[in-house]
């Protein structure tokens, strides 16, 4: 949707990967839209179902269901949150809505509240439509998912663009009539803005599953297994709702992310076919939690464990090195710095997480690192594999390689 909102990508209908038509008539889906799922009766085993349309409600059956209520965009209790000019950037419907709103209202100032992966993303997208832009973050720094070193660097590109970053300040109030005029800050001062982006993070929509006595996770995650069953054999749960298994923390987290929400949904469908056939069930092998965007000429990696990781969960015997290098021999035209930090337990040297910030070419660098980490290989196997070296695509010796050269020797 940052992409839809930039213009980079010009109709949002590209963006719809099943169109409801197509459920019902090529899949034969017995698909009900403008139906709200109202509650579960787990006793009767059904769902209570009331029609937008008409008001009417109904009790659908189940014999296994399904949760896939996804997540939703937190919205703080500020004043002047229902302000016009002030959006989320969850849904798709909030793309079309904030696209709308930039065609039709020209704003010229922007705030966005949050610097997380959507912050910085939009940040490009509004600067690409000629707004002014400042980004508001409460944390010390923006992108907290990465070392304070490496969002620095991130940090430092969005002020080379032009983007306004204020660190370490909370949004208190949104200011205006009808339309958001200005953001006021904890210190007392204002920012003006006549559109507002809200990216603060998401909590999943577990409500209904609460309600109907289903375990919980972290963050008030529907609570799955490994086989994507929740606490109750006869439901199951995937996507943005629920829990997943981190293979490298070996416990259960709520990271809600595009590719574990497809990975899930997919498992879900197979395990419960496996359950009607009365055949053993499949095992969600888990993430390492990997994460990229891009950011001007900036793109970010992250996977497994990082400064963040070992801070919340008291992860001990950790090291870590950090190089920087170049994307390219130096003599080819287009070579750009990359970073590579690596995290490697102190005794085994087992790699357990990367994280990569460079020009292009730099972030998918970030797969070897997934591959190393989710295989427990030791820095020395990462600095002995037969990389690729072509002048145009890599230098002889890849900053991989050279980053586990420089742990190697810590």
């Amino acid at each position: 949707m940052p992409f839809y909102v930039s213009g980079q990508i010009r109709d949002h209908e590209e963006l719809i990967a099943l169109h409801p038509e197509d459920a019902i008539h090529k899949r034969g889906i017995n698909l009900k839209t403008r139906h709200e799922a109202i509650s579960i009766n787990r006793e009767d085993r059904t769902v209570t179902v009331r029609n937008l349309e008409d008001g009417m409600f109904l009790e659908q059956e189940y014999g296994i269901l399904v949760l896939a209520t996804g997540a939703r965009a937190i919205m703080p209790d500020i004043p002047g949150i229902n302000l016009t000019g002030v959006f989320p950037m969850k849904e798709f419907q909030d793309g079309i809505d904030l696209k709308s709103f930039l065609d039709n209202q020209k704003p010229k100032k922007s705030v966005i509240m949050g610097g997380g992966y959507i912050g910085v993303e939009v940040a490009e997208s509004f600067k690409r439509v000629g707004m002014e832009v400042t980004v508001v973050e409460a944390m010390p720094r923006i992108m907290s998912i990465m070392d304070d070193d490496m969002s620095l660097l991130v940090e430092a590109e969005l002020r080379k663009s032009g983007i306004n970053v204020i660190t370490g300040r909370r949004v208190m109030g949104l200011e205006g009539d009808m339309l958001v005029r200005s953001v006021r800050l904890d210190d007392g001062s204002s920012v003006e803005a006549d559109c507002v982006l809200v990216s603060i993070g998401v909590t999943p929509s577990s409500e209904m599953a609460a309600k109907a006595g289903l375990e919980l996770g972290p963050r008030g995650a529907v609570q799955v297994d490994r086989y994507q069953r929740t606490s109750d054999p006869h439901i199951f749960a995937a996507g943005d709702c629920c829990t997943v298994f981190h293979r490298l923390l070996c416990r259960d987290v709520f990271i809600p992310l595009g590719l574990t929400a497809n990975r899930q949904g997919r498992m879900c469908g197979e395990n419960i076919i496996l359950e009607t056939q009365g055949k053993k069930l499949k095992p969600f092998p888990g993430v390492v939690g990997t994460a990229v965007t891009k950011v001007f000429d900036l793109e970010i990696a992250k996977t497994g464990i990082g400064q963040m990781e070992i801070e919340r969960y008291g992860i001990r015997h950790i090291g870590d090195v950090k190089i920087k290098a170049k994307t390219l021999p130096g003599y080819f035209p287009g070579f750009s710095d990359i970073w590579v930090k690596l995290f490697f337990e102190d005794d085994s040297r087992v790699i357990v997480g990367g994280q990569i910030i460079g020009g292009p070419g730099s972030a998918l660098r970030i797969n070897t690192v997934v591959a190393a980490a989710t295989k427990g290989m030791r820095l020395d196997e990462l600095y002995t594999l037969d990389t690729a070296y072509a002048p145009p695509i890599s230098p002889v010796w890849d900053p991989l390689l050279i980053a586990a050269r420089s742990g190697m020797k810590e």
